[in-house]
């Protein structure tokens, strides 16, 4: 693993905050509306992300790849468990509501991870952010819309039919069938996903640009960016540190290096969009999303090379 890693890290966030500066521009001086945050959203979401998905399982199948596959699964499952228990636990203590503790659970793997992923440390560490997000699909429709609306209900069908989910499965059936898209499919596939860190960027900037500064600098949304982004991704850095050697893969620290950047990134915009629909504190959650998206320029870096460190 590169010993600049977070240094590289850094440069590529601050590439993106010049890419978030200017759709934050562009709102406040008219040249874009608020409307199109939401078709620039909904294209990130069901165009752009399942193109870069589809294509990161694009590779040849090795067993070192498989056991890469299946190390991310696991590491995925034991965040996202980690996170879950933790944030009710201090969520007693510090009375959290339902909204702070889904925007501390659950993070932007998707929107920011996987392009940071995909510039930093290739298409074959996109495939294990991708098993992170496919784990995140799950919970944010079950666990996290019912910790949202306060309920044990949750929505299986758009769990099924969110098309994330469906080009994972495509992806993981590509893979292990050793299934090729060649010719105008991969040629279209491959450059719309080469769009997604400039658009996936513009579009928090348009969101910025709409939002007032009141509802971000909330004491409280303070609080819960510090747990979201340092208290809580500390703990996976022990876990992956201290784990068995008897389970360790050849990808061990490509693998651990991508489930951290997706742990240790902003609270998910989605926890904002579930919060509004379902009339909880959505401004919460947008000022949390607001906050951690301009902290983790130093966060991530920090959380990486703290692992660096501790893992040689």
């Amino acid at each position: 693993m590169n010993p600049d890693l977070p240094f590289l890290l850094a440069l590529q966030i601050a590439a993106f905050f010049i890419m978030i500066f200017m759709g934050f521009v562009s709102v406040r001086t008219g040249i874009i509306g608020t409307e199109e945050t939401k078709a620039l959203t909904r294209m990130l979401m069901y165009v752009i992300t399942p193109c870069v998905i589809l294509m990161s399982y694009q590779t040849e199948y090795s067993s070192s790849v498989a056991g890469g596959l299946a190390l991310a699964l696991l590491a995925a499952l034991l965040v996202h468990l980690i996170l879950i228990v933790g944030v009710k636990l201090a969520g007693r203590f510090l009375k959290l509501s339902n909204v702070e503790r889904a925007s501390i659970i659950y993070t932007n793997s998707g929107n920011l991870t996987v392009p940071l992923v995909m510039s930093v440390l290739g298409t074959k560490a996109v495939m294990y952010a991708s098993t992170f997000l496919a784990v995140q699909t799950i919970l944010v429709w079950t666990h996290c819309f019912a910790l949202i609306k306060g309920t044990s209900c949750f929505s299986w069908k758009k769990l099924v039919s969110n098309v994330n989910t469906i080009a994972i499965i495509l992806g993981i059936i590509c893979f292990f069938a050793e299934i090729r898209i060649t010719g105008p499919l991969e040629t279209a596939f491959t450059g719309m996903g080469k769009t997604i860190g400039p658009l996936a960027m513009f579009s928090i900037g348009i969101m910025l640009g709409s939002s007032r500064v009141t509802d971000i600098l909330r004491i409280r949304n303070f609080m819960v960016s510090a747990m979201r982004l340092l208290l809580f991704p500390v703990i996976p850095v022990l876990l992956f540190a201290l784990w068995p050697k008897g389970l360790l893969t050849d990808d061990s620290r490509l693998v651990f290096t991508t489930v951290l950047l997706a742990t240790a990134a902003p609270s998910a915009v989605i926890v904002s969009q579930m919060a509004l629909i379902t009339n909880q504190d959505y401004r919460s959650a947008s000022g949390v999303n607001i906050i951690t998206d301009f902290l983790c320029i130093f966060t991530i870096p920090f959380i990486i090379w703290i692992y660096l460190i501790i893992s040689v």
